[in-house]
């Protein structure tokens, strides 16, 4: 939703700081994935914006689209979201051998590299801010996500967050 998320902040002495919004339904809706590389030893930043919520579909599109950028299989790891989990069946249904599936404990965002992303973004990025209509939030969001996806020593970092280590 395009309502702006609003954190501490300083302002002078009595005068309250005031963020102007208007109340909105749009939405942008994010697909993100952090693809490691073993033979280059890198991790790169894939995502997809879109202004509805996220169904089974659109995570089986995600995971072919970057099945062909990658060039390989993948092993994907993920939350229990009811639309991954659709995702998975039905990508089982059409035979698709290219993708295997682990996923997290149940409530265990913190587990999980991706949400430190979304963290960074919202909590940091986007913070105090209003956009104006769903364009030039996800002309904002786009560009801190690719922002993000070439910072390597960004992306290890979430890793570590999560208690994992890449070596």
């Amino acid at each position: 939703m395009l309502q702006p998320l609003v954190r501490r902040t300083w302002a002078p002495l009595g005068q309250t700081p005031v963020l102007r919004a208007w109340d909105r339904r749009d939405r942008l809706t994010a697909i993100a994935g952090l693809v490691l590389s073993p033979a280059r030893r890198r991790i790169d930043l894939f995502f997809k914006l879109q202004s509805r919520n996220a169904k089974a579909d659109d995570f089986v599109w995600f995971l072919n689209d970057v099945r062909c950028e990658v060039g390989r299989n993948l092993s994907v790891v993920w939350d229990r979201l009811g639309a991954h989990r659709r995702a998975e069946a039905v990508l089982s249904q059409l035979g698709c051998g290219w993708a295997k599936f682990e996923y997290l404990p149940a409530y265990c965002p913190e587990l999980n590299p991706v949400e430190r992303v979304w963290n960074q973004i919202k909590y940091g990025d986007l913070c105090g801010w209003a956009p104006q209509d769903v364009d030039q939030l996800n002309d904002r969001v786009s560009t801190r996500l690719d922002h993000h996806g070439s910072d390597q020593t960004l992306l290890r970092g979430c890793f570590r967050w999560a208690g994992l280590t890449l070596d």
